[in-house]
């Protein structure tokens, strides 16, 4: 993947005309934006949480250095409306698609409220790498105001090592890359995901 652009890693049994909608509002950012199909991860693992998600949206340097010019705001309306595509497939009450977790051969209703299938990913100039998170249950517009926040925060984090992301980060400890960050809808701030509580820590 180009680490300077904005990279999208989807799994081969995504939904195709989600991906194909996606990369027409994209190609706005012509070769800034690059799609990837990948392997389905197959068996998952009780930690899925940290791996990478179906579809991954990756945030890559120079393209957040662009994000934070004035001029390129005109950038988050193209985004938002890329994702609203992986919405309508994905997320709230109307789903078309659910997401199932297959262990060993059984198959279980996921463990967390946070979506599977899409997440942000960014890294900051120190080499920590953020994962972000969408709720499956958020409607449309919650599902917006968060993309919102996170482009905001994004770039601040990637550009300058500031801003809400490292604040996040200077507060908690991560036990294991990548640090897992999602907007709450009841504080409207950005939170941080604890996957492994402490009572099951060894």
């Amino acid at each position: 993947m180009n680490i300077e652009a904005l990279n999208v890693a989807f799994e081969e049994s995504i939904d195709k005309q989600a991906i194909s909608e996606m990369k027409n509002h994209f190609a706005l950012f012509g070769d800034e934006a690059q799609f990837h199909e990948v392997p389905d991860k197959g068996i998952q693992a009780s930690i899925l949480l940290l791996t990478m998600s179906s579809i991954a949206i990756i945030f890559g340097g120079a393209f957040v250095k662009k994000l934070g010019d004035k001029a390129a705001e005109d950038a988050y309306p193209i985004i938002k409306s890329g994702l609203s595509t992986v919405y309508k497939k994905y997320f709230g009450s109307n789903a078309q698609y659910k997401t199932v977790i297959t262990a060993s051969s059984e198959k279980k209703a996921q463990p967390t409220k946070y979506s599977l299938v899409l997440s942000l990913y960014c890294v900051g100039k120190n080499g920590e790498k953020v994962k972000l998170l969408y709720n499956e249950n958020w409607n449309q517009e919650q599902f917006d105001e968060a993309t919102d926040f996170y482009l905001s925060a994004i770039t601040d984090f990637v550009s300058n090592s500031s801003g809400k992301i490292q604040n996040i980060l200077n507060q908690n400890q991560c036990v294991m890359p990548p640090s897992l960050i999602a907007w709450d809808e009841t504080s409207n701030q950005l939170i941080y995901i604890d996957p492994i509580p402490k009572s099951k820590r060894i």
